[in-house]
């Protein structure tokens, strides 16, 4: 008889444990498979976390290259990722400037990675973007000696440093002028950028890469970026220092932070998120139970439409009897009967991982079918759908 995996199973040591109901597809994982799968899957990813970046962020700087040279017909049609952080969708048309609002003319943000098990740094990367363009990233692989080297001012190895620091923004703080000064070495050029951390727990970073829908993974942003709405101790992730109007927008809510993020970068705008054949490869290779339970089954389950995702209702959990009880559902407004259901349109597996662009938005109260499909791809591998 199949069992599944209870809250408390999850070692209370590990600082994210009461997240685990924002992370609906990580704690999908957890409740199936158990603690262990997780952590195996950790110890095993950066087999593929090279090229996997390297797919996403090469296609996301080629992507804007093409945009600014005026290869694509129609820019409006052709989604790629954003920069700042690689894990949420923009439009090929709206990126420069999307980014320039939210950043600035010139900017390196180094994206600090914890380990939620060991409070380690897991691994760095770092995103430079010039006139709000994406031009060049790095990564610090987690078997680097770079991690060994010791903090001059706290004498402590830099991976370590989450293990020594109460909050994340004290890592950020902690970390940046040093992680700066790799950024004036390596590139001088822009040794006068504007410089930030985002310092990320790796279950949030996760879980967002498990989203296949652009408006969930807008929404999840907030929930990461105001944890005091939840009544949890600290960021799952953060900015240091914050970019101004990302600030604001956290404090206008959930639903108008999800509507003005969304807006900014696909005006509306509904995308499947597709996944890069580097992903897929290594999960149906490695992990075929966890490619089965997370993303084949959110497809054939249904995608919620973006009115739906404004509205959901996500756990109260700020009452201990949520995580007695284990009441983690996110209760969608009108379940799922008005899920989008890509495979009901034709659609091949090949097709769905590739990304796809819909002509619907958060106004959109009926079903989502065919007929609102643009394009399907990602960046310079897009096809228009005529």
């Amino acid at each position: 008889m199949f069992t599944f995996h209870t809250y408390g199973e999850i070692p209370d040591e590990i600082f994210t444990k009461p997240y685990s109901p924002l992370g609906k597809h990580i704690w999908k994982i957890f409740k199936e498979f158990g603690y262990e799968k997780l952590l195996s899957m950790v110890e095993a990813s950066p087999e593929y976390m090279y090229p996997e970046l390297k797919e996403r962020l090469d296609q996301t700087i080629n992507t804007a290259k093409a945009t600014i040279e005026g290869k694509f017909p129609d820019p409006s049609k052709i989604v790629s990722y954003f920069l700042f952080p690689p894990v949420i969708s923009i439009r090929a048309d709206l990126n420069q400037g999307t980014m320039k609002l939210l950043f600035g003319e010139s900017m390196d943000v180094t994206f600090i990675v914890i380990n939620d098990q060991t409070r380690e740094i897991f691994f760095l990367l770092n995103c430079h973007a010039e006139d709000g363009i994406p031009v060049d990233w790095w990564l610090v692989h987690p078997s680097d000696d770079f991690l060994d080297r010791r903090h001059m001012r706290l004498g402590i190895k830099l991976r370590d440093i989450p293990k020594k620091m109460k909050n994340l923004d004290k890592v950020g703080k902690s970390l940046i002028t040093l992680l700066k000064d790799v950024r004036n070495e390596r590139t001088p050029q822009w040794s006068n950028s504007a410089y930030q951390a985002g310092v990320v727990w790796g279950s949030a970073m996760a879980n967002i890469l498990c989203e296949r829908s652009s408006f969930e993974a807008f929404a999840s942003l907030w929930d990461g970026l105001n944890y005091k709405h939840y009544g949890l101790p600290d960021f799952w992730f953060a900015f240091i220092p914050w970019p101004p109007m990302i600030r604001n927008f956290i404090l206008m809510g959930r639903r108008n932070f999800t509507l003005k993020f969304n807006g900014l970068s696909l005006q509306h705008q509904l995308y499947i998120q597709g996944l890069e054949e580097t992903a897929v490869s290594w999960l149906t290779e490695n992990f075929p139970e966890v490619w089965k339970t997370v993303f084949v089954d959110q497809i054939e389950s249904g995608i919620p439409r973006p009115c739906d995702s404004l509205d959901v209702k996500l756990p109260d959990l700020s009452k201990k009897s949520t995580y007695e009880k284990e009441d983690f559902a996110w209760k969608y407004p009108h379940g799922d009967e008005k899920f989008i259901k890509l495979l009901d349109m034709g659609l091949s597996y090949e097709d769905i991982w590739k990304g796809i662009l819909f002509n619907a938005d958060h106004e959109t109260t009926g079903i989502i079918d065919k007929s609102k499909m643009v394009s399907i791809g990602l960046g310079t591998k897009t096809r228009i759908v005529e």
